[in-house]
C-alpha cells in the first residue's frame, strides 16, 4: 500500500477537524433542545381556585367570561359560555377558551394573546355595555381586549383611558389580601 502523500494527511485532517465541529454542533443542539423541552411545562391550576365571572353583551348576544386564577391572581384558564346553547358560535367560543387556557398554562403571555386576537372581525359584533369596551368587532376581540385591561396594567393604560381602578379586581380576590 503506498504512503499517504502530505496533501492525503491534509485533508484527513481538515475532515476530522470538520467532524469535530459538526459534532460540537449537533451537541450544542441537542442541548438547546432538551432546553427548550424543559420549558415547555403545563403549570395547572390547583383543584380549588379563585375565579372571576364577568357577564357580557355584544349587540344583545350574551354570555358570560369565566376566568380561573392562580394563587399569585395571574389568570390560568378560560370558559366562555353563550347564552345560545348547542349553537355553532358556541362551540367555536369553547375551543377558543380552551386553547387559550392551554396558551396561559404553558405560559403564553397574556398580553401577547389579547394583542393578536384583539380587532378580530366577525359575527356577532357591536354595541357592549361595558363602558371600556363600548363596541367590539366579535367576541374574541370582546373577551381578548377584556382580559387584556383586567390583567395587563401596560394594556389597560393604553386602551382603557379611564383606568377605573375597580376593574381590576383580581387584586382583591388574591388570598394574600385581606379587605
Amino acid at each position: 500500500m503506498p504512503a499517504a502523500t502530505d496533501s492525503e494527511h491534509q485533508t484527513t485532517a481538515q475532515a476530522e477537524s470538520r467532524f469535530e465541529e459538526l459534532a460540537a454542533e449537533v451537541a450544542r443542539l441537542r442541548a438547546e433542545l432538551e432546553q427548550a423541552r424543559r420549558g415547555l411545562n403545563r403549570k395547572r391550576l390547583p383543584a380549588t381556585r379563585q375565579s372571576i365571572t364577568h357577564k357580557f353583551s355584544i349587540s344583545g348576544h350574551e354570555g358570560y367570561l369565566i376566568v380561573g386564577l392562580y394563587e399569585n391572581g395571574d389568570p390560568g384558564e378560560v370558559f366562555l359560555k353563550m347564552a345560545k346553547q348547542g349553537s355553532t358560535l358556541s362551540g367555536l367560543v369553547d375551543t377558543l377558551a380552551i386553547l387559550t387556557s392551554v396558551g396561559l398554562q404553558y405560559g403564553v403571555p397574556l398580553e401577547a394573546l389579547a394583542r393578536k386576537f384583539q380587532h378580530t372581525r366577525f359575527e356577532p359584533s357591536g354595541h357592549t355595555r361595558n363602558p371600556d369596551i363600548p363596541v367590539a368587532s366579535s367576541i374574541s376581540d370582546y373577551v381578548f381586549t377584556w382580559l387584556g385591561i383586567t390583567f395587563s396594567e401596560e394594556f389597560r393604560q393604553e386602551h382603557a383611558p379611564q383606568n377605573r381602578d375597580d376593574y381590576h379586581q383580581c387584586e382583591s380576590l388574591s388570598p394574600d389580601n385581606t379587605a
